[in-house]
């Protein structure tokens, strides 16, 4: 099996075992273990810095022990530690060992994101690895989100833990069988970025401030403020998940012909022209619509910059510096909701969305003036 369809299948198992309990644990912290909402929002807060932590640590040590290494650790300590949260159901356990599971998480990310950087040398080759490796996770997500509402109601969070746990045991044999590539030069961890890496993440941020509105900010404005129920806005996520599975190849290896800079400026554009069109999506026909033209931007946008940021990176350092890439992706998209929280407390939604679209474009004028190629 190749790599990237090794790694995809991967992403699929573990991401179809996060969605299925990971969107539900606030829920019942605060309605089955009465945990107050202020202290639900300081966990999800924990869950965001512990995948931060783990980007870093996770990418360093790939440096030093290797990557598949690293996926391997990653992958028994989540099965380990949601084991534990399923045997102890108690809202102190969930919250802490959730929380450190998280670490893991963000490892496994930074690791295998260096892999594919590692084994293929030509932006191409990236960009379609990365598409590849997308189609997995969404795969996951897609069925993770249609079905765990139903399971949540049905078995309980203790059960679907366990389950988790279960999915994340299950890619260890597959982790095990990865081709493990020779470093290009010694690893030299924690090796400064360089110039061009630095100056790529400043619209890099940007883009994954825009992406993290395909989840909470999306749905909490179609169905706070266009009048859609909340089942329908959240089947718009799933929408926008099938769509990858079904078309990111074929857009990847479309946008693998154009330049770097030429793909990124024009995915981000879509992205400004389908955020900017958001206020007139009154109806589900519309919103959904409107969900398929941002998920084209994402389609182009996203297997292109880890590509850019793969090709940017150090060979003798590249664990670390995708571990830093990934930092800035965990961080923006954490950031992204309380933005457009705060948006909407100083103007009106349809201002809101203006500003989201205008950071849209901010990024793609970004790409253009500092990615080369």
């Amino acid at each position: 099996m190749r790599l990237q369809d090794a790694l995809a299948a991967i992403s699929a198992v573990r991401v179809l075992g996060f969605s299925l309990t990971m969107p539900f644990v606030g829920l019942a912290l605060h309605e089955a273990y009465g945990v107050p909402l202020s202290s639900v929002s300081l966990y999800y807060v924990a869950v965001a810095a512990g995948g931060a932590v783990g980007q870093l640590a996770g990418g360093a040590a790939s440096d030093r022990v290797g990557r598949v290494r690293v996926m391997l650790a990653s992958a028994v300590s989540a099965a380990v530690l949601l084991a534990l949260v399923a045997l102890l159901n108690s809202p102190v356990y969930i919250e802490a060992l959730t929380a450190l599971q998280s670490v893991a998480s963000g490892s496994f990310a930074s690791s295998s994101s260096a892999l594919i950087g590692d084994y293929f040398t030509d932006h191409a080759g990236l960009v379609r690895a990365y598409g590849r490796v997308r189609v997995g996770s969404n795969l996951g997500w897609a069925v993770g989100v249609a079905v765990g509402g139903l399971l949540y109601q049905l078995l309980g969070l203790r059960s679907l833990f366990a389950f988790t746990s279960l999915t994340q045991a299950s890619t260890i044999p597959m982790i095990l069988g990865l081709p493990t590539v020779a470093p290009r030069g010694p690893a030299r961890p924690l090796e400064r970025p360089s110039r061009p890496l630095l100056l790529y993440l400043v619209p890099t941020s940007l883009t994954f401030i825009i992406a993290g509105l395909m989840g909470y900010p999306l749905v909490q404005y179609l169905s706070g403020y266009e009048g859609l129920s909340t089942s329908l806005a959240g089947s718009l996520l799933a929408v926008n998940g099938a769509l990858v599975v079904l078309l990111q190849d074929p857009i990847a290896r479309a946008a693998a012909r154009l330049r770097a800079s030429t793909a990124l400026s024009a995915g981000m554009a879509i992205y400004a022209i389908g955020y900017g069109l958001l206020p007139l999506a009154s109806s589900y026909p519309l919103a959904a619509a409107d969900v398929v033209l941002i998920t084209l931007g994402e389609m182009v946008v996203m297997p292109v910059s880890s590509a850019v940021a793969a090709r940017l990176s150090s060979p003798s350092s590249r664990g670390s510096h995708m571990g830093v890439y990934g930092l800035v992706n965990s961080v923006a998209r954490s950031a992204s909701s309380s933005i457009f929280a705060a948006l909407l407390t100083v103007m009106s939604p349809r201002e809101a969305w203006a500003v989201e679209a205008a950071i849209a474009l901010t990024s793609s004028v970004g790409y253009f003036v500092l990615v080369a190629g």
